[in-house]
């Protein structure tokens, strides 16, 4: 828990100073912060997006992480992804295209593999015009990205804060 809070507060620091706002007329770009349940972080990840350009949908890019695991190990993973919202707020359909990369530990080894997945998705998204409570739900098979390869149908939801 206390690595989502520092996660989320990092981000929030760097949107204030990498994609700083006009606050004199215009649009404002949209940033969120949220929390992710299964989808691209495998279990639970926490994530920062926000759009390109300065306005509500269209392009933009997220970038998270997450971990699960106990003492005997875990997994720890790396998942970065374009997307697009169409539509008008507060309801977008979204559509994406990512990618994670995945570290398998073990305790007595630490690093034991670790692999990447391809992360297509498809989904809807509620995000208000203002700033407020978030959500997202969608469809995102798993596609190893590995010798062999293989896919897995998945999907996920999010719950955060758009600002």
């Amino acid at each position: 828990m206390k690595s989502l809070i520092a996660i989320v507060v990092i981000c929030c620091l760097l949107s204030n100073d990498l994609y700083a706002q006009e606050k004199s007329g215009g649009s404002q770009r949209a940033s969120a912060v949220y929390g992710e349940f299964l989808g691209s972080g495998l279990i639970f990840s926490a994530h920062y997006d926000f759009r390109f350009a300065k306005k509500q949908n269209g392009l933009g890019m997220r970038a998270g992480l997450g971990f699960f695991g106990g003492s005997g190990g875990g997994i720890l993973t790396v998942p970065i992804g374009l997307n697009h919202l169409a539509g008008k707020g507060p309801h977008y359909f979204e559509s994406g295209l990512g990618y994670t990369y995945a570290t398998f530990t073990d305790s007595e080894d630490f690093l034991d593999g670790s692999g990447s997945l391809l992360v297509p998705s498809v989904g809807y998204r509620f995000q208000p015009l203002s700033n407020g409570f978030t959500a997202r739900v969608y469809l995102s098979p798993l596609i190893a990205l590995s010798e062999g390869g293989g896919w897995l149908f998945w999907g996920g939801f999010s719950l955060g804060y758009k600002f």
